[in-house]
C-alpha cells in the first residue's frame, strides 16, 4: 500500500499530471484520483507497475518500506545519541537516499533534523547552522512528531549558547507535543534537566535527570553498555541537583560509583568531571574544605580548554568567597579570567572578582549594580543574581545605609520569587 500524499509526490517530481500519469500505468484517470484522494488503495500489482515504469526498483514508497525505513532512521538518532561516530557515519548515506526516494515529505523532514544533530555531533558546525537556518524555514509546516525533535534541536542550541530559559521553553514546547511519551528519549530528559539545573529549578531537574538516567541504557543496538558520551553528564547534575535539596548521602553514592567506572576507563575527563561534581555535592552541604579538595582534583584532571575545567574554577573560587576567604579566590577568578573564551564565563569570574572585593573597593557594588546583575539576568542565571543581590545587601549593612541594604535584601527576595514564578508559568 501506498499512501496517497507519497503517490501524489511521486508523479509530481515525475512531472507527471494525472491524466499521463493513468496513460503510464495503462488505468483510468479516475483511479488515480481516487488514489491519491486516499478513497482506495494501491494494490500489490499497481505498486509494482509504477516501480517498473518510474524504475523505482527497491524504493521504499510503501508503507511497510517506509515504517522499515522510519525505524532505521531512529537507531541513527540512537547512534547520534550515544555519541557514536563511526556507526552513525556508516549508516547515513543509505538512510539520506531511502529518505530521499521514499517521496515522503514527513520522513524527508525527520531525516533532516537528525541530520543537523548529526553535524553537532561530528562538529561541523557551518553546516549544522545552515541546516538550522533552513529548519526553521519550515517550522510552520511540521507536523507533531517533526515538531517535538525540532524543538529538541532548539533547545539543545539554546542550552549550549548558556540561554537556560529559552532552552527550557523549547524543552517544554517539544514535551508537551509528546502526547504518548513515544518520542522523548534520554537526549531530551537530559537536556530539559540540565537546563533546569543551571537556571536554579533543583527539585524539578531531579525528576528529568533520573527519568534520564533510567532511559540511559542504549539497549536497543548498544547492548546496555555504558554511554559515555551521556552518563557522567547526567550523573553529574544529578548529583549536585540531589545535594541542593538535601539529599546529600544519594549524590555521594551516585558519584562514587561514577568514579569507578570513570578510572577503569582511564578517562581523564570522565574522572575529572566526576570530581568537580564531587566538589558541587561537597559545597552544597557546606564542607568546603572537602569541596576546595575535590576542586583542585578535577583541575588537575581536565584540560584548560574543557568548559568543566573554567566552572571548577570558578566554582573554587566561589567557595572561598562564601567562607570570606577573598585573597584565596581572587587567583582562581584572575586565573579564569585567562583561560575562559566567551562572554558568559567572563561575566561570572568579573562578578566574582567584584563581589570577593567589595570590601576593598567602592566601585564594585556599581559594577554589580549596573552591569554583573544585568548581564546574568540576561543569560537567565536567576541564582547568581540572587547570590550577587545578597552581597550587595551585606556590603550596605556595613558599609552604607540601612535602606540600601533592605532594598537590595529585597530584590533578593524578588529574583528568588521569580524564579518560582516562572517555574509555575511554564507547568513543570
Amino acid at each position: 500500500m501506498i499512501y496517497h500524499k507519497v503517490l501524489v509526490n511521486i508523479r509530481q517530481q515525475h512531472g507527471y499530471s494525472q491524466e499521463d500519469f493513468a496513460n503510464l500505468l495503462q488505468c483510468d484517470v479516475a483511479h488515480i484520483i481516487a488514489l491519491e484522494s486516499g478513497k482506495e488503495k494501491a494494490d500489490t500489482p499497481f505498486v509494482a507497475t509504477i516501480r517498473v515504469k518510474l524504475d523505482l526498483k527497491n524504493a521504499p514508497i510503501t508503507e511497510l518500506a517506509r515504517a522499515t525505513l522510519m525505524e532505521d532512521i531512529y537507531k541513527w538518532k540512537v547512534a547520534i545519541d550515544y555519541g557514536d561516530i563511526s556507526k552513525a557515519s556508516e549508516l547515513m548515506p543509505a538512510l539520506k537516499s531511502g529518505a530521499k526516494l521514499s517521496y515522503s515529505v514527513s520522513t524527508q523532514v525527520l531525516y533532516d533534523i537528525f541530520e543537523t544533530d548529526y553535524y553537532r555531533l561530528i562538529g561541523d558546525m557551518k553546516s549544522y547552522n545552515e541546516m538550522m537556518k533552513r529548519l526553521s524555514q519550515q517550522v510552520e509546516k511540521f507536523n507533531a512528531r517533526q515538531l517535538h525533535h525540532y524543538n529538541c534541536l532548539v533547545g539543545a542550541k539554546a542550552f549550549v549558547e548558556k540561554r537556560y530559559q529559552e532552552a527550557i521553553k523549547a524543552y517544554v514546547a517539544a514535551g508537551r507535543l509528546d502526547k504518548s511519551g513515544d518520542w522523548s528519549g534520554v537526549r531530551f530528559y537530559a537536556g530539559l534537566g540540565a537546563s533546569l539545573s543551571d537556571r536554579g529549578y533543583a527539585t524539578r531537574a531531579v525528576w528529568y535527570l533520573e527519568k534520564a538516567r533510567h532511559l540511559a541504557r542504549w539497549a536497543a543496538i548498544y547492548e546496555n553498555r555504558p554511554n559515555s558520551r551521556f552518563d557522567e553528564y547526567i550523573d553529574g547534575y544529578l548529583a549536585s541537583d540531589l545535594s541542593k535539596i538535601g539529599r546529600c548521602d544519594e549524590a555521594i553514592t551516585i558519584l562514587e560509583r561514577r568514579l569507578v567506572i570513570e578510572m577503569k576507563k582511564k578517562s581523564k575527563e570522565g574522572i575529572g568531571y566526576t570530581y568537580f561534581s564531587f566538589g558541587r555535592v561537597y559545597q552544597m552541604a557546606e564542607n568546603f574544605d572537602k569541596a576546595i579538595k575535590n576542586y583542585d582534583m578535577a583541575l588537575e584532571y581536565l584540560n584548560e580548554n574543557n568548559e568543566a575545567y573554567i566552572s571548577a574554577l570558578y566554582h573554587k573560587a566561589s567557595t572561598y568567597t562564601i567562607n570570606n576567604r577573598n585573597s584565596e579566590a581572587v587567583p582562581c577568578i584572575e586565573k579564569g579570567l585567562e583561560v575562559a573564551k566567551d562572554e558568559y564565563w567572563r561575566i561570572r569570574f568579573d562578578a566574582l572578582m567584584h563581589s570577593a572585593t567589595l570590601d576593598v573597593d567602592p566601585s564594585s557594588a556599581e559594577y554589580l549594580k549596573n552591569t554583573a546583575i544585568p548581564k546574568l539576568l540576561s543569560y537567565g542565571q536567576g541564582e547568581a543574581v540572587v547570590y550577587y543581590n545578597k552581597q550587595l545587601s551585606e556590603y550596605y549593612y556595613e558599609y552604607g545605609t540601612l535602606e540600601a541594604a533592605l532594598k537590595y535584601s529585597n530584590s533578593a527576595l524578588e529574583a528568588q520569587k521569580q524564579l518560582h514564578k516562572e517555574l509555575i508559568e511554564r507547568d513543570m
